[in-house]
Parts: structure tokens; sequence; C-alpha cells
């Protein structure tokens, strides 16, 4: 190309690419040091930018460096490569260009380095870097994974594992293990069985600040080939922690564990190759279809190729995703995506499959399909699963563990752990109109006189009856059956005790505090048992404890547990306490993570610190050193010195004295008779190599004693070899003259620059004010990217949605936001000044020029900080933002910088286009920063050096240097224009993004294109009502229709759905919503069923304003979500279907902040989380942060958001995915309470029991 015209392209190709290969494996190693994403993102390029400095001190030195120097300067890969780009160029100024045949030659005999030499350097930087990366995965894995010992390398094992005999039924070895397994609660193991995983006193221990938390606790359990093994607990019973270990996620503390007879803790890469794991949350490459995810996993487990392809269609079959199986992982539903995580698990003949609540988020219909499914495939393989599910365990488990606060409770088959636990039999009665309740309680209490009643819902009633008394059953049922119509029995039937309840029970026995009678009793049927008065005085008592709606706060006020009697801040006073609340939020964050912020404000002082050192270190280019001349620069050389053998005595005498000035280290004495002859031979036989080594020389003629000829030579590819070898000649005759012992010191001694070339210089060169502009530009690129990733976070995890759907102003969310991050930026701003003063940066500190400089910094902040609010928008991951933001911050400053920098160099002739350039540039926050920078600094040196007295005045206006004695001037170089340009941004990158929030450009696109896309949609929803509809549903509609939504509001239905349709445009018309008309009243708990991807999830997605409504209407507490949606959101709670909690809060931290921006009064909001916290079972884990929630525990957290502060009309999506069967019914309780206050809830479910 044009700049590198003459250099070979593969060559400088292959060079490139050895470089890439290199960074990438710095890549590795970097990330080898960090676990988190947006940690290690912030700090690689940091590191990455820092390496490359090395060779800002280097490149003025270049010639004085030694070899060695060089070579280990290059250990460094951007110091490397800039050296290989260096060596190119001046092979390109010399005019050959780099080829392939002069790849190991150097540029000039003044240098001993080639781009051979690089390229090797290069690759050794790969081998280097790779290995460091391997070492430290294996020696310090990190958060996750098991480390090895610091000389694994050394061990025979770690390069050839032997495989270990397979545990087959043999006996304990340990006595104590084998007493641990036959306690009371554990069945005998099954005998002549392979134990797939053995458990021996596993330990697994956290450490939680201070102190020691034990998360197993000597767990021993056996899993057996062919079994489904089920393990169950309560959140955070240790469940998921014990399948980390087992899958080498986390090292145990103590203890042992063998799985196909390998030890987790020296064979892991052995297990792996027989391990199948489906993680509790899908772990899915978003752009691979659903063939290519098992492809990729059968390729990483080693199944024979010919057999893969066969193994993949089998899964496909087995998992009925034969029609999904080109399409892309993203596209699917959340049970299609479980379904995919457990046919990873399964593919490759797994002979040991580990699934972590593997049916969780699927409807029933697809959860019955995968208990087949399990069923059919666990012959031969050995299948540990974990669910919530009782019915599923129940199913599945051939046998079934029981853990609690990290140890095993009970171990043995369904039946086994039934007779053990199980309170007896269940008897229902379904009651016809004139049922007497009492009568039949009476006639049970005869017979049975230990029986209780369970419940007394609706038509039903349930009693249980110890299996003590199963003798007297026929007797019962007899009189019932005798007696049915007097006393009012439809019908009635027995079942045996249920697997939750052998759960619950298990529950009370660890943990007293769980009343397991009250907790199976749904509030919904506290009031009737009361009315009915056939509760025992034990039974009200404990009843009336539980549904105490009323607590007491701190100051004494009396509140109902979701405050929704409180009166709620308006005005003022709202706006106050939800802008006191994001505020908060995001001071916490900063809190919690201060390291990363600590590095952020760092970042920019050091590399300002950095441009200030090497702007001074570099050598001062108006007063250039002075060089001495003579070999030793050149290293070892060879000298060619001619005498012809008839030379007379003068032109011997001088030859030896030009000898004697050659030590061995610095040249190697050759003595010839004919030069020419020399040398034309030796760079015959020794070519490039002979060049370099040859330097200067000299041939001596002269027969007589008084004449003597002297030619002296040198090789014109070094730079002073013309000066040296004329210095040599020239002493040997001071010799002659002055003997032996005389000699003359030669040196290079460059003029100093007059007043006319400084002036000159101070145009093209202002070393230190463009290094300072450059280096603060990337230390600001990286420190304004930060502002953007809790945003980013908020709106991939939809927190921010849920926050406006609580009732959060706009204002208050960014005005907050824009304060605290203006309040952090100013912190390295004054660090800055701190830095200019300590150094001396005259232009920075006379005259309180650190005013202006904050100033400037300041206005900077001003008009970046909402620049990359506005371009969060377009990222879902906090780490691909922070990258790809820093990256977009250096090409807006340091690019535009650096061209219209170099385009204002006189010689190039491109003023006009640098003018026009600025121009453009101005709408970039980082060119004005380094514009403003590096001309504030321009300016101080030229007033400065103009003046300094009349004659530097003359000299400036005759090289036509300007300046402006007021810094903020709006003419060149003043930074006035820069500093405007800041301010005008600020403000316009502020109303942009209130006119994006405020859905101003979505709502006029979608006016813009509402005709056009109507004309597709308005068919695809007319065709779908043709289609016939339920009886009840046409009149629900009809009724619907004909009312008015103010008025039946206020009637007593505050949710009111009309003709609500969504249609999906992309890729194709979908219909997600199909006119769907209802009204929900006060006080009720309205269902929504359907399969995964039947549209439950985006009508709440429409009802709370997180998607757009194609069709129809709703309306809440008479506002319409067309119309008025912020007073909708003001007046609704949401619990989304997936957690969306910031995990850098406490989960009283979380409820404080929802229960401000609802309005609840200050003094009442501790009151109110605490009631919320106690409801849920969630006070132990009150004030730890939410990263370290079990699923469980997160489900509970966000259901406490949508209940806090008791809105009108609350949706549930899917509340109770992940629940443990007691924190289900804790939330069924929760949400029974809010319903009889007179809240209308929606709840979605694939919990048909939940649903019930």
């Amino acid at each position: 190309g044009a700049v590198l015209s003459r250099s070979d392209p593969t060559l400088v190709f292959v060079f490139l690419l050895v470089f890439t290969v290199a960074t990438i494996n710095f890549s590795f190693m970097i990330s080898a040091f960090f676990s988190r994403a947006n940690v290690a993102a912030a700090a690689g390029g940091f590191i990455y930018y820092l390496s490359y400095l090395p060779y800002l001190c280097l490149w003025p030195r270049y010639d004085l460096l030694s070899h060695a120097q060089k070579v280990s300067a290059c250990l460094i890969s951007n110091v490397a490569m800039a050296m290989g780009a260096q060596l190119i160029g001046m092979f390109e100024g010399k005019g050959t260009g780099i080829q392939w045949s002069n790849l190991f030659d150097s540029v000039t005999v003044d240098d001993d380095f080639s781009l051979a030499q690089v390229l090797s350097l290069l690759l050794f930087d790969s081998v280097l870097y790779g290995l460091v990366a391997w070492y430290m995965e294996a020696v310090f894995p990190g958060e996750y994974g098991v480390p090895l010992p610091s000389y694994f390398f050394l061990l025979p094992s770690y390069w050839c594992s032997t495989p270990r005999v397979a545990l087959l039924k043999e006996k304990e070895e340990e006595e104590d293990a084998e007493k641990a397994l036959k306690g009371e609660f554990m069945e005998e193991e099954p005998a002549g069985v392979v134990s797939g995983i053995k458990i021996k006193h596993l330990t697994k221990e956290f450490k939680v600040g201070s102190k020691t938390r034990q998360a197993v606790q000597d767990l021993t359990l056996n899993m057996f080939e062919g079994q489904i093994t089920v393990v169950l607990g309560h959140n955070g019973a240790g469940k998921t922690t014990t399948l980390s270990m087992l899958t080498g996620l986390f090292p145990p503390t103590s203890g042992m564990a063998y799985v196909n007879g390998y030890d987790i803790c020296q064979d892991m890469a052995l297990i792996r190759r027989s391990l199948g794991l489906c993680p509790q949350h899908d772990v899915l490459f978003d752009n691979l279809t659903v063939r290519e995810h098992l492809l990729f996993y059968a390729q990483l487990k080693g199944y024979p190729k010919e057999k893969k392809s066969d193994e993949v269609d089998r899964i496909l079959h087995i998992l009925n995703l034969e029609d999904k199986q080109k399409a892309r992982s993203k596209t699917l539903s959340g049970g299609m995506k479980r379904k995919l995580s457990i046919g990873i698990a399964l593919i490759g003949d797994s002979k040991v499959v580990m699934l972590d609540e593997p049916t969780s988020g699927m409807d029933p219909s697809a959860r019955r399909a995968t208990w087949d499914l399990l069923q059919g495939e666990k012959l031969s393989r050995t299948i540990l699963l974990t669910t919530h599910f009782m019915d599923e365990a129940d199913l599945l488990g051939d046998r079934i563990a029981i853990m609690a606060g990290g140890e095993l409770q009970c171990c043995g088959s369904p039946l086994f752990l039934k007779n053990k636990y199980g309170a007896g039999y269940h008897m229902v009665i379904v009651k016809d109109a004139l049922c007497n309740v009492s009568e039949i309680s009476r006639l049970v209490h005869l017979y049975v006189p230990n029986a209780t009643l369970e419940s007394s819902a609706g038509a039903e009633l349930s009693y249980i009856l110890p299996k003590e008394s199963t003798s007297r059953f026929e007797l019962l049922f007899a009189e019932l059956e005798m007696n049915k119509e007097e006393l009012g029995i439809a019908s009635y039937g027995a079942s045996v005790t249920t697997m939750e309840e052998v759960f619950l029970r298990v529950g009370k026995l660890v943990d007293s505090s769980l009343d397991i009678q009250a907790i199976q009793l749904p509030a919904l049927q506290y009031q009737h048992e009361r009315r009915s008065h056939d509760w025992t005085m034990d039974d009200a008592s404990s009843i009336s404890a539980l549904t105490d709606v009323t607590d007491f706060t701190d100051s004494g006020t009396l509140i109902s547990d979701d405050c929704s009697n409180i009166k709620l801040n308006t005005g003022m006073r709202l706006h106050l306490q939800q802008f006191y609340a994001m505020f908060l939020k995001r001071a916490l964050y900063s809190w919690r993570n201060w390291k990363v912020m600590v590095a952020q404000f760092l970042v920019p002082l050091i590399f300002t610190v950095m441009a200030i050192v090497v702007a001074r270190t570099l050598p001062n280019s108006r007063n250039d050193p002075q060089l001495r001349l003579d070999l030793s620069r050149y290293g070892p050389t060879r000298v060619p010195v001619a005498l012809q053998s008839s030379s007379g005595p003068l032109a011997s005498a001088l030859a030896e004295l030009y000898s004697s000035q050659l030590s061995p280290q610095l040249g190697q004495l050759i003595n010839i008779t004919d030069f020419t002859d020399y040398v034309l031979t030796q760079t015959e036989e020794e070519g490039g190599s002979f060049n370099e080594r040859c330097v200067v020389g000299a041939a001596f003629h002269g027969r007589t004693s008084r004449f003597s000829e002297v030619t002296a030579y040198f090789n014109n590819q070094g730079y002073h070899t013309s000066a040296t070898a004329l210095m040599m000649v020239d002493n040997a005759l001071f010799k002659l003259i002055a003997g032996p012992n005389a000699s003359i010191e030669t040196g290079n001694f460059p003029m100093p620059r007059n007043l006319s070339e400084s002036a000159r210089s101070q145009i093209t060169e202002g070393r230190t004010g463009f290094a300072i502009a450059i280096n603060l530009m990337y230390g600001m690129a990286s420190l304004s990217s930060t502002f953007a990733l809790l945003l980013v976070t908020e709106s991939s995890i939809k927190s921010k949605h849920v926050q406006k759907v609580s009732g959060v102003y706009l204002s208050n969310f960014w005005l907050s936001a824009l304060l605290w991050d203006l309040v952090n930026f100013m912190l390295p701003c004054l660090l800055m000044l701190v830095v200019f003063r300590a150094f001396g940066v005259d232009a920075f500190v006379e005259n309180n020029h650190l005013v202006d400089v904050l100033l400037m910094l300041l206005l900077y902040g001003w008009a970046v900080v909402p620049l990359m609010y506005l371009l969060s928008f377009f990222f879902s991951t906090a780490a691909s933002a922070y990258t790809r933001l820093t990256i977009f911050n250096v090409i807006s400053g340091t690019a535009t910088f650096l061209a219209v920098t170099i385009m204002t160099i006189p010689a190039l002739h491109l003023d006009q286009l640098a003018h026009l350039l600025d121009k453009v540039f101005l709408i970039f926050p980082n060119y004005c920063l380094g514009m403003c920078v590096s001309q504030f600094y321009q300016n101080f040196e030229f007033i400065k050096f103009c003046t300094a007295s009349p004659f530097s005045e003359l000299i400036c206006k005759t090289l036509n240097i300007t300046y402006q004695l007021n810094y903020f001037s709006m003419s060149e170089p003043g930074v006035g224009r820069f500093l405007v340009s800041l301010s005008v941004q600020g403000a316009v990158f502020n109303i942009l993004l209130f006119a994006i929030e405020m859905q101003c450009v979505r709502t006029l696109w979608r006016l813009l294109t509402s005709l056009v896309r109507k004309r597709k949609q308005l068919p695809l929803i007319e065709d779908a009502a043709l289609l016939p509809e339920d009886r009840d549903v046409a009149e629900e509609r009809k009724r619907v229709l004909e009312c008015q939504p103010v008025v039946e509001s206020m009637v007593g239905s505050p949710l009111i759905l009309q003709e609500l349709s969504k249609v999906y445009s992309s890729g194709g018309s979908i219909l997600a919503v199909d006119r769907l008309s209802l009204a929900v009243r006060k006080g009720e708990c309205f269902g929504l069923l359907g399969f995964n991807g039947a549209g439950k999830t985006t009508t709440f997605k429409m009802l709370t304003g997180d998607e757009s409504v194609t069709s129809g209407d709703a309306f809440i507490d008479g506002y319409s979500i067309l119309r008025d949606i912020k007073k909708v959101q003001q007046r609704i709670g949401y619990c989304p279907q997936f957690d969306a909690v910031l995990d850098h809060m406490t989960g009283r931290e979380t409820l404080s902040m929802y229960a401000r921006l609802r309005g609840i009064p200050e003094k009442y909001v501790s009151g109110c989380v605490e009631n919320v916290l106690r409801s849920l079972l969630l006070e132990p884990h009150a004030d730890k942060v939410v990263r370290s929630y079990s699923g469980g525990n997160k489900r509970k957290l966000s259901a406490g958001m949508a209940l806090i502060g008791g809105p009108p009309v609350i949706f549930l999506d899917e509340p109770s995915t992940g629940m443990d069967p007691v924190a289900r019914r804790l939330l069924w309780d929760a949400v029974t309470r809010t319903r009889e206050s007179g809240k209308a809830i929606i709840i979605t479910s694939h919990s048909m029991e939940e649903c019930e």
C-alpha cells in the first residue's frame, strides 16, 4: 500500500499474525487473575495500555540500548510489536522494505537487532503468557474450581493419570462411615449395585467476613447406577453446593467423594469425560442452534465422531426438539431451554448425570414429558436430581435424600420415608349445600379420637387420620356411607401421606421455629376455620398467632404487615424520598465495589503521571547530546588494514599505530595487501553478515620514508562511520608526531539551536502538553465508561423496569444518578490537580490556572456522563458495555485528536481540512477535553516564549505564532469554543435522555409506522377472532366491553382488560396475545395459566409498560395503560418471571428502597420492611448481599418487592419458581393476606396446587 510500499505484504501479515497470537495469550493471562468480567475488562484494558508505555521511554534512546536490553524489553508483546514496526519503518526509509531475504538483517551496521529476532520474541511471549495463564488457572482458579498444588506440574500423576479401580460393591473401610449410613432414618442400601457416586464426610465451609459458615456438614451418601437419587432441601440447605463440589466448581473443605471411582480432588479431568450437568440456571450460547449445542458438548465429552450425529438425533427425538433443532437458543422458550440443558447433560453417554432443578419453569405437560424421559434414560446411568416439586421427587426418586442445614437428615425410598415421617392418611370430604361440618367432625372424632381437621375451604373438608388408628377406618367409612345424606356429604375419599408432608416434618424436626402445622395451611382457610369453631384451642392459638396482621413499629404506631393502611407521601415529599432512595442505591453500589471504583479513579492519575514523567525524561530536542566517535558503539567488528609488502617505513609505522587503537573488544584486526580484493571476496563468501561487521578500514601506500598515501574506508550504512574512519587515521598521524601514548578523542556535538529554530520547534513539538492530553484522554475513557455499568445491569435484569413500575419518577432516577456520578467524577479531578501541583506543571499551576483546569474537567464530566447514559441503551451486559464504551471514548477522543493535531503540521499543507474536522469533532466530549488540555498548555508555552523579550516577540510574528492572553478566548489557541461545546453537549445529551425515557421517540415512531403495521397485524387479529371461543370467555368479554372502565374500577374492579392484543413483527408476524378481555375484582386472586409461550408474560409486560400494545386497552384503577402509564405504574406491584434484584444490595436495603419509591413515610419504612422479611422467612438473610442468596431466596425477595406498600393491583409472574415447599407456603400465606386486605392479584404459575 501507500504506507508500506516496498515491504513484502506476506511478511507484514505474518508479523501482525504473530502479534495477534501474543495479544490473545496476553488476554488469557490477564483473565486468569480475575473472576468477574467487568473487573477483568477494566483492569485488562488498563494493563494492556500500560504495557505499551515502556516503549515511549525506549524509542528516543534506541541507539543507546544494548542487545540484551532490547531483548528484555521485547518480553512485553506490545513493546515487541512497536520495535518491529519501528524496524519495518526503518527498512522502508532505507528504500528496500522488509523482505524475506533481509528478515535476519539489521537495518544498519549501527544496529544489532533484526525483525527475525522480534518475531522469535513474540512467539516466545505467546508461549510464556500461555504458560502463566495455565499455571495461574490451575493453582489459583479463583472463586470457582479446585486448586492444584503449586508443584502440580512436577507430579507424574498430573501427566499420566492412572484409572482407579471402580468402587464396586466394596464394604466401607471406616466404621464411623458405616454407622453414619445405618441411622434410624437411613434405609439400608441395596445389595449388589454399583455406586456411581460415593460421598464420605464431605464438608464445605465459606468465609463470610470474619465468620465461617458451613454450607455442607459431614455428608456421607451413596448413589447407585441405574437409579435416580433425588436430593431435597429448603433454599440454602446445601444441595447446589454439594453438586458444585461433585462437578469441581468448589473444592471441598474436608472429606472425599468419588464419581465413577475417581477422586473429585485429583481426577476431575477424568470425571468430566463421563459427567453430564444441567445447572440451576441455563448456560447456553445465544447464537448457537439446538443441534450445534448438542454437537459441541458431544465433541467436548470425546464421543466418537462416527456416532456423534446419530447420538444428537437420538437426544433431539427423546427431547421432542426435532422441529427446533435449527433454532438459535435465544429464540427458545424457558421450558425448551431447560429441555436443551437436560439434553446437554445426557448426550455423549454420560455415566453420571447431575440435574439441578431441571423442570423449574416448565409447564405441567413439559414436566411430565421430562419425567418419562428421565425414567427411560436412567438405565446404566447414575442420576442425581434436585427439585422443589415433591410430586416429582415421589415419582422419579428410587432413593430420596433430604438435607437441612447442610446435613443429611434421612435417606431411603419414598415408601420408607413416608412410613418413617408420615402423619397418617388424608380423608377428603366433598360437601353439598346442607353440609353439617360440626356433626361430621364429631363423628370422625368418635371413631378416630386423634384425627385433626386439616382444612375447610370451599366445598371440601380435609382430615388427617393417624396411621395407628387404621383398624377403625372401616367402621368410620361405613358410618359415613350410611349417613351421607343427613350429614350433607356429596362424596369422600382417602389418600396416603405425601412427600410434601415428609419434607415439612423433617424441616420441623431440624428447626422447631418452623410451625409446620401452621405453614401448611394457606391463610385462605384461616377465617373459615375460625368461623366454623372446629379448631382445638392449640390450633386456634397457633393460627391466630400467624394471622395477626398488625405490628408495632419502633415509634409505637400500629401498621398492617403490607403497610396498606398507611397514608403514602405525595408531592415534594415523595420526590425527595425517591431521590434519596435512588441516590443511596448508587452510593451502595460504589461502596460495595470500592476496589473497582478506586482502580478507576487511579487510572487517569497514573496515565497522567506517566505522561509527565515520560515527557520530562525524553532528550531535549533543542540541545542534542554529544556523541563520542569510536568503534565501541558498533560492537565486535572487523577492521581490515591494507599494507603492501613493498611499502616504506613511514607507511608501516602508520599502519602499526593505526592497528594499536584496536582492542580485542572493539574489533578484529585483519592484515591484508589488497583492500578492494578482500572486500569483494568476503562479501561473496559471507554476504550481509560481513557487511554488518565491517565498519571502517584503512590502506597505507608509500615506498619512501618521507611520503605515504593513506586511504580511510567507511561503510556508508552507518550514520557516523565516515567521521569515525577519519578520526582513526588522524589518531594514527597524531601518535606518529606526539608519541604512541598520545591520542585524540573525537565527538559529534551538534550546534545549539538558535532562538528562531527553538521557536519553530515550539510550534511543531510541545511534547508535554501533547503527552498529558493523550494520556488523560486514555484515562478518562476508562473512567467515563464505568458510569454506564450499573445502568446496563439494571436494564438487563429488568430492575430498572421494576423500579419504574414501583412509581419512581424519571427525574429522580436520572438526576440522582447524574449527581452521584458527578460527585464521583470530581474526586479524580481534584486528585489530578494535586498531581499537577506536585510535579510543578507550570502551565496548569501558575496564575491560579488550577481553577481553570478544574473547570475544564468538570465541564467534560457534565458532557460525558449523560452521553454514557445514552449509549448504555445499546448494551445488554455490563462487561461488553464497559469494553466497547472505552473503545468508543478512545476513538472519539484520541483518534480524532491525533488526526487534527497531525494535519496542523505545516509541512503537510492540510490546514483547511484540519479546521473543518475540528468543527465536526466538537460533538465529542473526549475530543474537546484533549484539545482543551493540549491548547491550554500550548498557549501557556507560546505566551511564555513570545513575551520573554522584544526579539522573541519579533520571531513569533515572523513565524506566525499566535497566542491568547485570555485562555478562554474563542480564537485559537484559546479553549473557549471547546468549553462552550462541552456545556451545550451536556444540556443536549440530558434532553435527549429524557426524551427517550419519556418514550417520545418511540411514540413518534409508532405513530409514523402505525398505519403500515396495523395493515399487516389487524388481519392476523381479525382471523383469530373468527375462531369459536368458550361460553364463559364470551360472557366475560361481553361484560367487560359493555362496562365503563372508570366507573367499574370505582365499583370494585381495579383491573380491566379490553380486547388486549400483541403481535410481534420481527421475522414474520406472531400473535402472542389475542383479544384478552377480563376484569379482576378487589380481593380477588386471578390465576393466569398456560403452556410455555402461551402469552402470560407478554400480557404482564404490556400491563406494566414494558411492551407496547398492538390493539385494545387495559385500565388499572381507572387509568389507561396507553394514555396514563405513569399513573398506572404508581398503582401496581410487579414480580417478574426472572429475578430483578440488584446483587450489590442486601435484602433489607432492597425492600427499603422499594418502600421509599412507593412513598411509605420514612418512620414506617423499617417496620414495613421487617414485616415483609418476617412473613417470607427472609429475616436470617436480611443483611446479606443479594448475590449470596439462593435462587429461592431471590424469588422471595422479588415477591416481597411486589407486595410491599400494598399497591391496589399486584402482578406475580411465576413467583414460587425455585422455592422450597416451606417458602412456597409462606408466600401463599402472604399473598392470601394481601388479597384479603382488598387487593387485586394476578398470578401465573406452573404449579397446579398453587393455583388451587
